[in-house]
This record gives structure tokens, sequence and C-alpha cells, in this order.
């Protein structure tokens, strides 16, 4: 700063009665009047005709404006505060109970779901930007098959929204797909923005379409400063880089500005933290706040830096920056513009109540609170090393794609959750059922649930069912999502969900009809545990029922057009509640899941990526204990007898008739699924009564109870090949990834020992089953016996002589079971005889 310009601002603070300003507050003010100089030389098209005087002149004025402006947020975002803090405290006491902690993280839950509800309304908003991705409109015909195989993208289609969004959808392209798919993003990303600021936020808006940049910081890091600033120097828009005087800046000063840039992130922000300054996410409201620093000049450039430096599809991005908006709207309209204050503030409250020390709260599930909040905020899935979170996300999906090729067969115990769901949750049967043929036949039926907010799993990439990561993003994450898609698994997986949505949201519209107080007991309890409350019900109650299909339906745009202020809360609500309950119905991992599938711990961390590989595969079998087993003891016991079937009576009744009602289904499906594992595999049925009657029914138990999802790992019999129980056992307490690397290791010492003494050996047989386990594609269910029979049984007889007959013995031994198909041979020898399932 000029000193004549320190002597007159020291002039005028003394006016004001404050004392001479500091240096490091001089700084602050001539960095305030420098960045609104910058700011107003690009916005104002007469600023290089004024003087100096009249630019500063016009710098002051509009950075005293944006002062007062700042000043009157921040006293709105502290009265927000508080009325968010006094909201917190009334649902924490509508929760209840004896343990303040446990309430808390009930409450935490229902903001999770808050968040989905936001998240896939926003989606669904997007329809025609996913029917753009996915269109294969001027690709070839080996690039379509990319599409559909890996998700890849159509490399004209991208290019045309990319520069219709920069266009802010103006049809500059003349392509109307992307045109209307650029429209509707920006429409979803600008509705969200205005949301965020409502609640509290602070996010402006840039005078061209807004993409997020996601870079892959490891490969920005690995090109080196130098190198890349000079691949990014060329792509930008210059006119966004000027001085106080509005002249361009030279190379020299953008070079430094890019030069900053590349350290935050190639370091991941690390270098934007003082060593041991105390760490905290401030804000969630000033989230966004910060000035973009790299600016592309056209959708090209865009195209240019990421197809370089960039991390996942464009799809990808939009995606995942609308959950990103989604998961902050969701924190500051629950907990006000600073949710991290307000669940210290809570963790305080809990352990002053339950009488206990704020770091070692009352855990559930054996967790802490902690865990809970730092899942849901993202401090957990926020890598502190994306290199090394892209190595464990390597490794969890190779285990993905090498072993639930399967998976599809043991999924047919879903329709015992989807029973017990329907029958908990009051709904028609008949009408789950019909929905089932609905959404997997009629394209109108999916595209309805779409636009209303029920996102297909497959449809954003959350297999966190099947993967415990989502997919996607990098070489193996599309190579495990292909199998996933291939096996038919995501589509068994979609459908049964999106029926027992549509059967919710019909469930829901016959029950809008009914005033709060004339709910039964049962119904009023349930909603009130999926955080509804009467106020909530009365705007409901306001709904114009959308007609689909014959059917009234409570959706989004019917609970919109009752005209209440409180429509927005209301729908996430509503949205969170009927996919929450899909994941009952078709189990999905809870929040008590994820965390502890996360260990409690970041991404990108030793232990963090350890604890996730050691929990994959683990989430099905954790999922039925949270939610079924849980609901199960947690069944409310109510006095008008409005419970549903099998559910009145004494709470210990309760419980015994849904617990048994869900084992006996899922034991009788397991057995089914077992059944055709046998078939699939070339063997005859399992004898169901014979000698071998005991064995297979616990096999049916533990396939039915969800810890098939482990598939072969849990199941196998130690005898079955050498190293069986080491891989068993090792996959079940370490992780397939783990033990994976474990086995591998233990064949070569075994057998290299056994070669140093002159014995046999079965190194390739092992090694070969081995790689086959870790391979996308071999293990599918419905190409395994091809496979196997065409060439894998003849290569391992190969390299282990004696490998068929040991299979065929086995096989009577455990079983007493004869193949249908012969190992080895090339087409079978009679059908399969399903009388031996019965003893014939």
């Amino acid at each position: 700063m000029h000193p004549n310009c320190v002597a007159s601002v020291q002039e005028a603070a003394k006016a004001l009665g404050r004392e001479a300003l500091t240096k490091a507050q001089l700084a602050a003010i001539d960095a305030r009047l420098s960045a609104t100089m910058r700011q107003l030389a690009r916005t104002d098209p007469e600023w290089q005709a004024k003087s100096i005087d009249q630019r500063m002149a016009a710098a002051s004025e509009q950075a005293m404006a944006d002062i007062a402006a700042e000043g009157a947020r921040k006293v709105e975002n502290l009265q927000r505060q508080i009325l968010k803090t006094a909201a917190t405290e009334t649902r924490i006491a509508d929760i209840g109970g004896k343990s303040r902690s446990k309430a808390l993280v009930r409450d935490i839950e229902q903001t999770s779901q808050y968040i989905t509800g936001i998240r896939n309304e926003g989606i669904g908003q997007m329809v025609d930007l996913m029917d753009a991705a996915k269109t294969g409109e001027g690709a070839g015909f080996g690039r379509r098959v990319a599409m559909f195989l890996f998700d890849a993208e159509n490399p004209g289609m991208t290019r045309d929204l990319v520069h219709e969004i920069f266009a802010n959808g103006d049809g500059s392209t003349g392509n109307k797909v992307a045109q209307l798919g650029a429209q509707a993003y920006l429409k979803v990303a600008e509705t969200y923005r205005q949301r965020f600021n409502a609640a509290g936020g602070d996010v402006g808006k840039l005078d061209y379409g807004y993409l997020p940049q996601p870079h892959d910081s490891t490969r920005v890091r690995d090109a080196g400063r130098d190198a890349w600033v000079d691949k990014t120097l060329p792509l930008l828009d210059r006119s966004r880089y000027v001085d106080e005087a509005g002249a361009r800046l030279p190379d020299a000063e953008v070079r430094s500005i890019l030069g900053r840039a590349w350290e935050t992130v190639a370091t991941e922000g690390v270098n934007k933290t003082e060593p041991g300054a105390f760490k905290s996410a401030g804000a969630k409201a000033n989230a966004g706040s910060e000035s973009r620093q790299i600016h592309f000049k056209d959708g090209d450039s865009y195209l240019s830096y990421m197809q370089e430096f960039g991390r996942g599809t464009m799809y990808e991005a939009v995606t995942g920056h609308i959950g990103t908006m989604a998961r902050d709207i969701g924190l500051v309209e629950r907990y006000g513009p600073n949710p991290n204050a307000q669940m210290r503030l809570q963790f305080d409250l809990a352990g002053r109540n339950d009488g206990r020390k704020t770091d070692n709260l009352e855990r559930s599930f054996g967790i802490q609170p902690q865990s809970y909040w730092d899942v849901v905020s993202g401090v957990t899935g926020t890598p502190q090393s994306a290199r090394l979170a892209q190595l464990g996300m390597h490794a969890r999906a190779i285990q993905t794609m090498g072993k639930l090729g399967g998976a599809v067969i043991s999924s047919i115990t879903d329709l015992a959750t989807f029973i017990s769901s329907t029958g908990y949750n009051k709904l028609s049967y008949w009408d789950a059922f019909t929905n089932i043929g609905k959404t997997a036949a009629s394209k109108d039926t999916r595209e309805f649930l779409t636009t209303h907010g029920i996102i297909a799993e497959s449809m954003s990439n959350d297999l966190n069912r099947w993967a415990g990561d989502n997919l996607g993003q990098n070489w193996s994450g599309r190579l495990a999502n292909s199998t996933m898609k291939l096996s038919l698994m995501n589509a068994w997986t979609d459908t049964m969900r999106r029926a027992f949505s549509l059967t919710m949201m019909q469930g829901l519209a016959r029950l809008s009809k009914t005033e709060w107080s004339k709910l039964s007991e049962w119904d009023r309890s349930h909603m009130q545990r999926k955080g509804l409350t009467e106020a909530d019900w009365q705007v409901i109650q306001k709904a114009e029922l959308t007609e689909f299909s014959g059917k009234q339906h409570l959706t989004p745009e019917a609970i919109r057009a009752g005209g209440d202020e409180r429509s927005d809360e209301v729908v996430s609500k509503v949205l969170g509640l009927i996919q929450d309950e899909s994941e009952y119905a078709v189990l999905n991992p809870d929040l008590a899941v994820k965390v502890m599938a996360t260990g409690g711990m970041q991404a990108g961390t030793v232990p963090g990526e350890l604890a996730r590989s050691v929990m994959q595969f683990k989430s099905f079998p954790a999922a039925m204990i949270s939610r079924h087993w849980r609901r199960m003891m947690e069944a409310p016991v109510v006095s008008d007898g409005s419970a549903p079937a099998g559910m009145n009576g004494p709470a210990a009744m309760n419980r015994l008739m849904y617990g048994g009602a869900l084992l006996l289904t899922t034991t009788a499906l397991g057995a089914i699924a077992t059944q055709a594992k046998q078939i699939i595999q070339g063997k005859d049925p399992i004898d169901m009564t014979g000698q071998h009657a005991g064995k297979f029914w616990l096999r049916a138990v533990a396939q039915g109870g969800g810890l098939s999802i482990v598939g072969d790992l849990l199941l196998n019999n130690p005898n079955d090949s050498l190293g069986g129980f080491a891989r068993s056992f090792g996959g079940t307490m370490l992780g397939p990834a783990i033990s994976t690397g474990a086995e591998g290791l233990g064949i070569a010492l075994e057998e290299g020992y056994r070669a140093s003494e002159g014995k046999d050996t079965h190194a390739g047989a092992r090694f070969l089953r081995l790689a086959r386990s870790n391979a996308p594609y071999l293990n599918l269910w419905y190409a395994k016996a091809a496979i196997d029979h065409a060439g894998m049984h003849a290569l391992q007889e190969n390299l282990s002589p004696g490998y068929l007959s040991k299979m065929k013995q086995r096989a009577r031994k455990d079983f007493g079971q004869d193949y249908w198909w012969t190992p080895g041979t090339g087409a079978p020898d009679r059908a399969p005889d399903l009388g031996k399932a019965v003893g014939q």
C-alpha cells in the first residue's frame, strides 16, 4: 500500500476511535482492495477508461458494500445457528431413550437419509443429461461396446455437452440432445446453489457454465510443477487474469498463480495447513466461497486438461458435484451454517447427559458417534493420500470382478427381505410383486421412478452392497462394474429396489389421505422413527398426488404442488425414507455398516485402507444385523392392534415372529440358491433328505442369511484343495484381498519346499486357480461351466495330473453327488437329475 494511502487509512481508523492498524491489518485491507479492483476490472467494461482515483474510489465503495454484506450474513448465520441448535435439541428429545449419545447417532442416521433424498432428487432431475451420456449417436461399434461394458464416454457427445455447459446451454453446438442435457444439469446445479445459500451458504455464480474440475493429484504430482504449468497455461482464459488496472497479467505472474495451484492440487491441500495448527473444517456455509483459480478458455481446453490430468468421466464429475452439494445442503439445513461446531456442542451435551467424556461416548454397534459424523460429513471418504487410496480400490475391485460373477444366484434370498419389508410397512404384497414385473419390463415405469428421485444403484456406481466402494473412475473399477453388469446383478438389484420403492410411493399416497391423529399408532411410530413429524405430515397432506399407470403416487412433484414453503425439506425426508426402506427390502449397508466398513478411518491412510480391505464383502451380512436384527429387537409394541400381521402382541412374541419368519424364508431360498449353484457347476442337486442333509441345511442357512456374499470363501470345505482352509478362514477374517496375497505367497513357499524335497508339485494348477479367482468374466455364473469344459479343465489336468478325478471323488465324498456334465468333456452327458434333491 502506498504511504499516502497508509496515512489516510490510519487517519480514518483514528476518526472512528480505533487504535493504529497493524501491518497485518493494513496488508489485509490492501489485499481486499486489490482483489476488488481485479474483480471490477473483469466485470466493468469502462474500468480502463477510469482514472486511478476513480478506480480506487469504486473499489473502496464496493469493498465496503461487500464487507457490510458479509457482516450482515455473519449475523444472520449466527441467528440460523441458534435456531438449528434448538431444532436439533427438539429432534433428539423426540427420539428419546436413556442414552443421549444413541439418540444423537439416530439423528445423524436420519441426516444421512435426508442427504440421500436431496442427492437422488437432483440426479433424477438430470434425466436428459443421463440420456445424452448414454447415447451412442455418432459412435462406432467398438465405442458402443465400450460404453455398454465400461461406461465409457461417447467422445462426440461429451465434447458437445461440455461446450453447451460452458455456453450455459445456448444451443451453439446444434446438438439438441447435448443442449437439453446441459440445461438439465445447469438447472439442478443452480437450484442447489441457491438452496445452499438460502441456508447460510456463500457460493457465487460464474458467468460461464460451471463444470467441476476433478484433478488426479497423482498425475498432477508426477508431471512436476513446471511441466504441469507449461501444459495448463495455454488452455486458460487469459481475460480472467488481470491486474488492478484491467490489463492482462503477463505470463510470469500467471505462471506464479498456476504454480501455487499446482502445489495445492499435488499435495491435496496439505500446503495450506500450518504445522501444529488446529485443523478444523470451518463453517460448512463457507464451502465453495473461495474463487476458482483455474479458468479454461473453452470446452476443448477443459477436455484437453481433463484427458491428461483429470479423474473419471465428465458424467462422474457432474454427478459427484451434485452429490457433494447435496451433502453440504443437508448438513447446513439440519445443523446450521457451522455443522461441525454444532456437532461438537452435541457431543459435549451427550457426554454431560450420559456421564461420559466426549471422546468416550456410548457406542452404537461398537462405534463412537464421532465416526458416524465423520462418514456423513465426508471426512472419512476424503483420501489423505490419493495414490494409496487408489491402490486400495484397485485391490478391492480385483476381488469384486473375480469373485462376484455368480452373486446374482445368491441374491434370490433378497425375496425373503423383500417380503418381510413389504409386510412390515403394511404394503400390498400383490402390488409389490406386480411392480417387480413393471419395473423389469416397462421403460416408462423406470423413467417415472428416475425422474421422481428413485435412483438405480448402478446409475451412480453406488455399489456399496457388494464392493464396499463406489466403482468407476479407474480401470479396475470399470472392469468390476462391467462384471457386475454382465452377471445381471445390477439389473436384479435395481429392479427389486425400484419395485419396492414404487410400492412405497403408492402406499404413502394412500396413507396421505389420513390425518396424523387418525393414523394408526404403528404408522405414526414408523414415520417418527424415520424423522417425519406431524408438521411434515401436514405438508404431505397438501400434496396433489401423481397419477401413473392407473395408481396414485406420492412424489416430489406432488408434494411441491401443495405449495407449502417447507416442501423442499419434506421432499428430502420422504425420498430418504423410501430409499432407506428399499434398502431393507433389498439389503444395502446402512450408515452403521458404512462406518464399520471404514473402521472409522480416513481413506488413503494405511489403517483406513486395511480396514476397508478386511471389511470387503462383509457389508451384506453386517447389514442383515444392523437392519433386520435391529428392527426385530426394536419393533414397537402398539396398544391399538395396528401392527402388521405377526407383529401384534408382547415384544418377545413380535421379535420371535419377525425373526422366525425371516429365518424360515431365507433358509428356504438359501436351499434353492445352493442347489442352483450345484447345477451350474455341472453337478446333480444335493440330496436334502439323506445322510448329507445336515450339512446341506447348514449350508442353506448360511447361504440364506446373507453370509453368501463371501461365497465359496465361507462355505468351502477345507479339504477341497491344498490351502482351502487358509483361503476360507483368511477370506473371512482378513478380507479377500489380503488373503489372496497370503495364499499366493503360501503356494510359492509350499510348492518350493516340495520341489526342494523332490516331491510332486501342483504349483501350476494352484496358481491357475488363484489367477482365475481374480480375473474378470471367467466366473460369470452362466459362462463358468462352458469356460471350464472348453479348456480350463484340460489345462488344470495338464498342470496337475489327476485333478479331474479328484474333483469327482470330492463331490461324491462330500455330498454323494454325480456330475451331469462330466469334468473335461466337451458336451453334457445328460440333463441334471433333479430328483436327486429329494433322494430319488
